[in-house]
């Protein structure tokens, strides 16, 4: 894609001829902020936006101490570090939109502290991500010199990771928003910021020092360098050093959009895909805008496809199917995204996006102030803002969207099945084959044949999903966490044994069909449970009837010893649970019921789980439920569950 973009003449000639680029107005163009402020389509969102900017005039900006960024170190807590750090980037982002909207000084005074305050934070670098050894994206990071556990970065060595990336691409874009007032009260201190992003990000990138996301495996490559190249943008005025930097990041973004499958599927997870489709259309917008480089994205096949990766993964609002660490719950990026949408003319990636607007900025609205375990910083900060208002508008009347009623992801080996082609409607499930080798994807969990049930728009039988991110999260203890183990999904543990992770821990003979009245799915989970299988077979079918809305799970076991025991787990969203004389269970939605029947099965017994992950309590509330099945007949070594809608 970026490769016919490689060329310094081309670069440079684009330069001169978008001298006078301006992708957004700045501050003293009154006429397009009162445009913004007063289009129908943006009334929510502006006035969440200022709302929560009003509820910051009179709070004092979070801290950030020494002690807190230690915790990542000493206890492996991330959130306490974190949540400060990202709020603050969250907060300045509100006040600079507010400011710009309204022009009358109300916002700069607060505006001025939140800069002083990031531009003395020691490091832009999370604690996370400035450590080695702790993440496979610090692959490169050198080890403390004095202390191999020292809890406190080293000086002068600070890692160029996704925030450290993001706040200088937040810092840019104020500077660029605000620079008639900046420079007109505190010239100081809108150049010391420019010298900062120079200093701890743009000379990084020049320097000798490698960084995993060069690698372009995964969301960090197209995170990184959109931001990088953004804060670039704003803020080089050397032409030939703001090319050199242009080349530099192209390389890894061709190679981040090589390792796409030609599906277009994101292995990562639809949250991963959020941030990935989103950089990838900002960085592809810079490249033809700021260089007047054609990138013909409309005619790349692939780049379609990865745009319009996330539609059939909708449940319906803002519910989207998770595996690995996904999450259930998603706000997505959306004027990134509803830049992709016009790139490639996508109706449908339109249509979800401008769903999204009003539903975040609604929630924003009523709750507008300072609630501590918030997960929408990240989608909020200045680059998503600016281009709510500025980027969205075009795309707000697109076509109600239509789902098709099967779908089948080939890279990744997910079906999804549903009954109604309207989002939000029916009976639907999503079914993954895949595999547990962290290598093929560094989020993965232990759950092969894994599937998830949704009815009318709620999820019933579920994947718990991405938990809050630990120290522990990416080390070799990642697949004892439970809802991380195989124990934490449905598919059964046979003779006791769980499935594992690692090379080869893969589904096999994996076969998807679509005879016109069902879709099938059918694999060989053995590999997932046996580092050598050999003649053993755990065969896993899952057929999703589209005539009558129901759904069969058929396990048929054959291994080299005797069947001793089966149990199979099925983990349900917090609801009343029945269990029927017949021995059958029914699962209650909120206007329909779902009915599990089982083969060959019987129940063991329906626990309640307390729920303490800070991430999980965000999605699923303070519990959820495990109905275990085990063996009736362990002779028969063939399983099965029904499941309809009554």
């Amino acid at each position: 894609m970026f490769k016919d973009a490689m060329k310094i003449e081309r670069l440079l000639e684009g330069l001169q001829k978008n001298k006078d680029w301006k992708p957004f107005p700045g501050i003293e163009e009154r006429d397009r902020w009162k445009a913004a402020a007063e289009d129908p389509d943006l009334e929510i969102p502006v006035e969440a936006i200022i709302a929560v900017a009003d509820t910051l005039l009179d709070e004092q900006v979070d801290p950030l101490t020494g002690t807190m960024y230690m915790n990542f170190m000493t206890n492996g807590d991330r959130v306490f570090y974190e949540e400060n750090y990202f709020r603050r980037r969250y907060e300045l982002s509100h006040l600079v939109i507010a400011e710009c909207l309204t022009a009358k000084g109300t916002y700069l005074p607060k505006i001025i502290d939140y800069l002083w305050e990031i531009l003395g934070e020691i490091s832009w670098c999370v604690p996370a991500h400035n450590f080695a050894g702790q993440h496979d994206m610090v692959m490169f990071k050198q080890a403390n010199p004095w202390k191999e556990d020292d809890p406190l970065p080293v000086p002068g060595d600070d890692y160029l990771d996704l925030f450290a990336c993001e706040t200088a691409a937040t810092l840019a874009e104020t500077c660029y928003l605000l620079k008639h007032s900046l420079l007109e009260t505190v010239p100081s201190l809108y150049h010391r910021i420019h010298g900062e992003i120079d200093r701890r990000t743009l000379q990084l990138l020049e320097g000798p020092k490698l960084y995993g996301w060069y690698l372009g495996r995964n969301n960090w490559t197209a995170w990184c360098a959109h931001n990088l190249l953004l804060a670039a943008c704003y803020t080089v005025e050397d032409e030939q050093r703001l090319v050199s930097l242009a080349l530099k990041l192209m390389v890894p973004m061709q190679r981040f959009f090589d390792t796409i499958e030609p599906s277009g599927a994101c292995i990562e997870g639809p949250g991963y895909w959020v941030v990935s489709a989103g950089r990838l259309a900002g960085f592809v917008s810079l490249v033809e805008d700021r260089f007047g480089i054609d990138l013909k994205v409309r005619e790349n096949e692939k780049f379609r496809h990865f745009g319009e990766h996330i539609l059939p993964l909708n449940i319906g609002g803002d519910l989207f199917v998770n595996f690995a660490d996904g999450s259930l719950k998603l706000d997505l990026d959306q004027g990134l995204l509803s830049r992709y949408a016009g790139l490639i003319g996508s109706e449908q990636l339109a249509s979800l996006v401008s769903d999204d607007i009003d539903r975040l900025a609604a929630r924003k609205r009523a709750n507008p102030g300072r609630a501590r375990g918030r997960n929408d910083y990240a989608r909020q900060f200045l680059v998503h803002l600016t281009r709510l208002l500025f980027w969205t508008p075009e795309n707000r009347n697109a076509a109600p969207r239509i789902c098709e009623k099967s779908v089948w992801l080939a890279d990744m080996q997910m079906m999804i099945a549903r009954s109604d082609e309207r989002p939000g409607t029916g009976l639907m499930l999503g079914a993954i084959a895949g595999s547990n080798d962290p290598e093929v994807n560094h989020h993965s969990h232990n759950d092969v044949g894994h599937f998830s049930v949704y009815l009318d728009g709620e999820p019933m039988i579920i994947d718990l999903g991405q938990g809050a991110y630990s120290r522990s999260t990416f080390t070799e203890t990642r697949y004892d966490m439970w809802h991380i183990s195989s124990k934490g999904h449905n598919v059964p543990s046979i003779n006791g044994q769980l499935q594992y992770a690692g090379e080869g821990a893969a589904a096999r003979d994996v076969i998807y069909e679509r005879d016109g009245t069902s879709s099938i799915l059918s694999l060989d989970a053995s590999p997932a449970y046996f580092k050598t299988p050999g003649a053993v077979r755990i065969q896993r079918e899952i057929i999703f009837s589209h005539e009558t809305a129901e759904i069969r799970i058929n396990d048929d076991i054959s291994l080299r010893e005797d069947l001793r025991a089966f149990e199979l787990p099925l983990h349900v969203s917090d609801r009343e649970i029945a269990v029927q004389e017949d021995g059958s269970c029914l699962i209650a939605g909120e206007k329909r019921t779902l009915v599990v029947a089982p083969d060959n099965l019987r129940i063991k017994g329906v626990e309640p789980i307390e729920i303490t992950d800070p991430r999980h309590l965000e999605v699923w509330g303070s519990r959820v439920f495990r109905i275990l099945f085990e063996a009736d007949d362990l002779a028969r070594a063939s399983f099965g569950l029904k499941i309809k809608v009554q």
